[in-house]
């Protein structure tokens, strides 16, 4: 593509006798190959000017910087913008064209994965081609060579735009129709999918996370509501918890915009008003009303959030074109998400072992909360805090697991560069009587050790994640592997 095409609103002069084609861009230097543009941004911890030399080495024809002289190689292009980032964005949309035809974006600090996930289930079983993107990667039926989806997709809830708008450029060639994906506040005020048009938009919650970025509540809660004022088209449909306090105030804070709203939960104004929440021998029976008419949903998942973010789902599969019948109608058939309240099954004494992704104080409690009610016998959680991430949530995670239960594990997550004892210590503060116990293996191995038949242990914090971050290191980890094994391991250890 010309260079031109791509930058229309800048002065772009190819050195003489040089073509201005551009055969893919970047702004990770590694990813670089002869012919591409490497785009130098600005970054929060790293300035893509550093890396310049690397890509440059790799093939770069052409530069995006914002600034205004370069000492580059000849031939090669320098293109000045006063917003790079921006730019690169708006790039990347125009360089990949494909799109689905509709996509749905979800936000919110919990639930993201498993109302995409559910909502692509939905469309799945209706027998609608569809995708759903975030931090479990790319999931669809339709199967792409390895080669095509190599690279593309990593443990960033929300991609960058070159790999975002990449993936979008292949599931619309592919038609595919539909995709749901997890729309993370620094995705959205990074504008990362700027440029995609979004029909739908669901926000499920807010509670704290990510403040390290942010840097309060009202900031975090900006950039969410920035999905539905400057992503969602004017005429699309935002659908929205008004059980969560920020919820209620999106949706008046969205009143004035040309949006169809709808709005789910247990409150009396809710448009979809859950009645009921039943806990059952086969799950759940979650009982809503809509317009009068009342649906009854029996649900194979675990816990009363889960409930919710299924319902979430299935307003949104609604708002895309199914009726309600094969809509709220066919929740039953949805399966669980991996990590996300996974049972691992096995335990020779009968206890329940669960894993979740539960990393902030109001998921874990939410995940607690709903084990409490199941459990016969002890409830016990196992769990750490990411290093380099926003610390104060660390004594509120302590303080939850303190007060809903009956054993509290300390273990390392992903400690990162941090000292893993101070963050530890951290938690502690606000749980006195837990138990420290680490490498996070042996600490699973011996809450397994410990349950008796109607105990449950809740081992939360990584879910889906294949891998734990200590220091520079990056090194293959699995709660429900380690989990299993310990399991399997326990007759043996028993009979000796």
């Amino acid at each position: 593509m010309q260079l031109i095409d791509l930058f229309p609103h800048l002065t772009v002069k190819p050195a003489p006798g040089k073509p201005s084609l551009i055969s893919g861009l970047s702004q990770d230097s590694r990813q670089i190959q002869p012919g591409w543009l490497f785009a130098a941004l600005p970054g929060n911890k790293q300035d893509g000017h550093a890396y310049l030399e690397e890509a440059l080495s790799r093939g770069a024809t052409a530069v995006l910087s914002e600034k205004k002289t370069l000492s580059l190689p000849a031939g090669v292009i320098h293109i000045h913008a006063a917003d790079s980032q921006k730019a690169f964005i708006e790039a990347c949309a125009k360089f990949w064209r494909g799109r689905p035809q509709m996509a749905v974006a979800v936000t919110g600090t919990n639930g993201k994965t498993s109302v995409a996930d559910y909502l692509h289930q939905l469309w799945d079983i209706a027998g609608w081609q569809s995708a759903a993107l975030g931090t479990m990667g790319l999931r669809c039926a339709v199967a792409f060579p390895g080669s095509e989806l190599r690279g593309l997709t990593g443990n960033l809830t929300t991609p960058p735009p070159e790999k975002f708008f990449a993936i979008m450029d292949m599931l619309g060639k592919a038609g595919v129709g539909r995709l749901a994906f997890e729309a993370s506040s620094h995705g959205i005020s990074q504008q990362r999918f700027s440029g995609l048009a979004v029909h739908i938009a669901v926000f499920t919650n807010l509670g704290r996370d990510h403040l390290d970025y942010h840097g309060s509540m009202e900031e975090y809660f900006a950039s969410k509501a920035r999905l539905f004022e400057e992503n969602l088209l004017a005429g699309g449909i935002a659908i929205i918890n008004i059980d969560d306090e920020w919820g209620q105030k999106l949706a008046v804070r969205l009143q004035d915009r040309q949006l169809a709203i709808l709005t789910f939960g247990r409150a009396k104004t809710a448009d979809f008003r859950i009645h009921l929440l039943q806990p059952e021998s086969f799950g759940q029976l979650l009982e809503v009303t809509y317009q009068g008419e009342r649906f009854s949903c029996p649900l194979a998942l675990a816990g009363d959030f889960q409930a919710t973010n299924a319902l979430a789902a299935g307003i949104a599969a609604h708002a895309s074109g199914l009726s309600l019948p094969c809509s709220l109608g066919r929740l039953a058939q949805l399966k669980p998400v991996a990590g996300r309240m996974q049972p691992v099954f096995g335990h020779p004494a009968g206890a329940r072992v669960v894993i979740d992704y539960a990393h902030t104080a109001d998921a874990l409690a939410a995940a607690l909360t709903a084990l409490r009610s199941e459990t016969p016998g002890q409830l016990q959680v196992l769990f750490g805090c990411g290093g380099e991430r926003d610390i104060g949530k660390r004594a509120l995670m302590g303080k939850a697991a303190a007060r809903l239960a009956d054993r509290v594990i300390i273990t390392d997550d992903n400690p990162r560069g941090e000292d893993p004892a101070a963050i530890r210590a951290e938690i502690k503060k606000a749980c006195k009587n837990a138990e420290e116990i680490t490498p996070r293996d042996a600490a699973i191995q011996k809450a397994v050790a410990g349950l008796a038949s109607q105990d449950t242990l809740l081992i939360a914090g990584k879910g889906h994640e294949t891998v734990q971050m200590i220091g520079t290191e990056t090194l293959p980890f699995d709660d429900a592997v380690v989990a299993r094994n310990a399991i399997a391991a326990l007759p043996a250890r028993r009979s000796a």
